[in-house]
């Protein structure tokens, strides 16, 4: 029998969905997020968050103004985001992990009022953020307590002055709420506009109704919160019900997922393919902590291979809800669930979307033959922040239309089968081959290079590179290593190539274009 409507009234402010209700179904007192030693509860978050309101209307802004987030994994992110949109602003969270030309990029492109950042990373901003087009007030979070760098504003002498309690702007379902980061083919980011409706909508759809999380559930995940998809799965989803999380700020070994775990109680731990492979690894941990509170793991961001899962379910017998989503989406559309897997495959519809399989000239395919998924739901974003062309072929209304290519079967599960353009999905994380190719021509050695996607022995998509050496150049492992090196400190980490293959001669057509296809060949003869 088909749920009910989702039904959202026409004014809506996700601070108050999420959070503020809780205080009002008496859940004050109870935990919202467990960090390290603390336990923050809905009541003390509530108060953190009106802080975070007050004093950004006391810097000035007003609804719609935009608030660029670089915070780790901590109480002062959840604050900070549920702050922004109470005052009616737009939170526009951002990889913590990039280098300084790429906060330049966002400061001109997103052009945000403010930008919070965690002293850990201000580093990376402090060279930038003076020099940008229109340079943003700067809030800086030490949760040393230190002092910070001059011309910022110091986060906790700031929260300490604002009043405990906030006026909430009553904005309507449709304002603008969160900017969501999508990778683009060139390797620039683009900003997904969500309003406030399309987080409550997938969080009753897909959180709720599907993975049915409760007031009993405490989440924990290994992506950081900058992504959408931890964003809601380990931040919205939870508090929407009145469960809990677990923030982790720092970038944690795989192995050491078990022993936290144990710690925190946790029932379900969001995570990609590539992390469940390396627990998988260190199998024999499974028995020696006490997993009995998760019961489960929600994999997404690429396809997690079936022995992947097969192995993982031996060592711990808990169950994968393997899916997919998008910036977008916001979220996951397409899921296994509660007492419906089929290994291998990404699930079927979470109910209240919709799809087409089309072909390259739009037209939708006839079942059970590979197609371009086009999906449509409420939950579609309103296009990427000043980009109208590449709007215009992605969103059409409630539909959007990647890259991602699938079959569907008889009994209405999904089948990842590749992806139509030339983007990389290494560890979640979509990367362009050509930021990569570019970095790599920047090594006094690299005459060319032509980056692809290659499988490692887990079945996990890897970035591989192909390289034409210069004159004078011998191809060798010390060699492979330094280019490798090179590219680690001149792009983020999660983008370098994990291989390099030399090469004579890099395929090419008859304008010079390199053959990604042959190239992917060589790639697949090397997996």
């Amino acid at each position: 029998m088909p749920a009910a409507p989702i039904d959202l009234p026409e004014r809506l402010n996700i601070a108050e969905w999420f959070l503020d209700a809780r205080l009002a179904e008496g859940l004050g007192d109870k935990t919202a997020i467990y960090y390290g030693d603390r336990q923050i509860s809905y009541r003390e978050l509530v108060a953190d968050s009106c802080r975070v309101t007050n004093l950004l209307r006391g810097l000035g802004l007003r609804i719609e103004d935009r608030v660029q987030l670089l915070l780790l994994d901590t109480p002062e992110f959840a604050a900070a985001y549920f702050g922004i949109v109470r005052a009616g602003c737009v939170a526009v969270p951002t990889n913590t992990w990039l280098l300084p030309a790429d906060y330049a990029y966002y400061l001109e492109y997103a052009r945000p009022k403010v930008v919070i950042v965690d002293a850990e990373v201000y580093g990376q901003l402090a060279g930038v953020w003076r020099d940008a087009p229109y340079p943003p007030i700067v809030i800086v979070v030490d949760r040393c307590g230190g002092a910070v760098p001059e011309g910022t504003i110091d986060w906790n002498l700031e929260m300490a002055r604002q009043p405990a309690e906030a006026r909430t702007e009553p904005t309507y379902r449709d304002d603008f709420a969160t900017w969501l980061s999508s990778s683009g083919s060139t390797g620039r980011p683009k900003c997904v506009v969500h309003m406030h409706h399309d987080f409550v909508w997938n969080t009753i759809a897909y959180a709720q109704r599907t993975l049915g999380l409760t007031q009993d559930d405490i989440t924990m995940s290994a992506p950081k919160l900058f992504f959408g998809y931890a964003l809601g799965s380990n931040l919205l989803f939870p508090l929407s019900v009145g469960g809990s999380c677990v923030l982790v700020p720092e970038r944690t070994p795989a192995e050491q997922y078990y022993a936290l775990i144990e710690r925190y109680k946790v029932t379900q731990m969001i995570t990609v393919p590539t992390t469940i492979a390396k627990m998988v690894e260190h199998g024999h941990l499974a028995a020696q902590h006490d997993l009995r509170s998760l019961h489960s793991l929600v994999s997404a961001g690429e396809a997690l291979p079936a022995r992947i899962y097969r192995a993982w379910k031996q060592a711990t017998n808990v169950e994968i809800f393997d899916g997919i989503g998008s910036a977008e989406m916001f979220h996951v559309y397409i899921t296994g669930r509660p007492g419906d897997v089929k290994e291998g495959s990404l699930g079927k519809l979470v109910e209240g979307y919709a799809y087409r399989l089309v072909d390259e000239a739009g037209h939708e395919v006839p079942p059970g033959e590979i197609g371009t998924l086009e999906i449509c739901g409420p939950s579609a974003g309103q296009g990427y922040w000043r980009m109208r062309d590449q709007s215009r072929q992605t969103f059409r209304g409630d539909a959007v239309r990647g890259s991602d290519k699938f079959h569907v079967d008889a009994d209405g599960y999904f089948w990842f089968c590749g992806r139509g353009d030339d983007m990389l999905k290494c560890s979640g994380v979509y990367v362009s081959p050509v930021e990569v190719e570019n970095c790599l021509l920047g090594h006094p050695a690299v005459h060319e290079a032509g980056v692809v996607g290659w499988r490692d022995a887990a079945g996990l998509e890897k970035a591989l590179a192909f390289v034409e050496l210069k004159g004078g150049h011998t191809p060798g492992e010390a060699l492979a290593a330094e280019i490798l090196a090179y590219a680690r400190a001149n792009i983020a980490a999660f983008k370098a190539p994990r291989r390099i293959e030399f090469i004579t001669d890099l395929p090419r057509t008859e304008t010079g274009k390199i053959k990604r296809n042959e190239l992917r060949k060589l790639a697949e003869a090397l997996s």
